[in-house]
C-alpha cells in the first residue's frame, strides 16, 4: 500500500494543532484566575509594608521634633515624610502611593489621642495609615476601632489590621 504523503514533507496535521490549542486554552483558563488573585495578594502585601513604614517614620519624626506629626509638618501627612516639609527639611522615607487608588494617591492617614488621653500629645498619640482596598471606597479608621470594608493598614496600637471584607488571606 502506497503512502499519500511524501517522505520529505514535514508539518503538523490539523488534529494535532487543534489538540495543542485546546491544551493551551485549558491552561490559560486555570492560570488567569490564579494570576489575578496573585496580583491582589501582592498589592495587599505592599500596602501592609508601606503603611507600617509610614507609621514607623511618623513615630521617628515625632521623636525628632518633640511634637505630634500634624503639628510638626508644614504639609499634610503622609506626604510630609517624603516632601521635605518636616522640621529641618528632613526626608524620612521615599514616596509611597496606594496601589488601589488612582495613580499618585497616597495612603489615608489619621492621628488620634491614645487610649485614656484627652488630646494627641507626644507619648499619647495613635498614628494610623491605611489603603482604600480593592473596593475603592476609603474607610475611616482612628487606629483603635477596626477598619471596615476591605481596607488594610497599620497603627501604633494594632500593628496590622484589616477589614472583614478582605478578599485574601491576611498579609499581616
Amino acid at each position: 500500500m502506497a503512502s499519500c504523503f511524501k517522505q520529505d514533507e514535514k508539518g503538523f496535521t490539523l488534529i494535532e494543532l487543534l489538540i495543542v490549542v485546546a491544551i493551551v486554552g485549558m491552561l490559560a483558563a486555570i492560570a488567569v484566575p490564579n494570576m489575578m488573585s496573585g496580583q491582589q495578594r501582592a498589592r495587599y502585601s505592599r500596602s501592609a509594608g508601606d503603611t507600617r513604614q509610614i507609621v514607623t517614620q511618623a513615630q521617628v519624626l515625632m521623636s525628632d521634633s518633640s511634637q505630634v506629626v500634624n503639628a510638626a509638618c508644614k504639609n499634610p501627612m503622609p506626604g510630609c515624610l517624603w516632601d521635605g516639609s518636616a522640621p529641618n527639611g528632613t526626608v524620612y522615607m521615599a514616596k509611597v502611593t496606594d496601589p488601589w487608588a488612582p495613580p499618585g494617591t497616597t495612603y489615608r492617614w489619621n492621628q488620634a489621642p491614645g487610649l485614656g488621653c484627652g488630646a494627641a500629645t507626644p507619648g499619647c498619640v495613635v498614628y494610623s495609615a491605611w489603603t482604600i482596598g480593592a473596593d475603592g471606597a476609603p474607610g475611616v479608621w482612628d487606629g483603635i476601632a477596626a477598619l471596615g470594608g476591605d481596607d488594610l493598614g497599620n497603627s501604633t496600637l494594632l500593628g496590622c489590621a484589616f477589614g472583614p471584607g478582605l478578599p485574601t488571606t491576611s498579609p499581616c
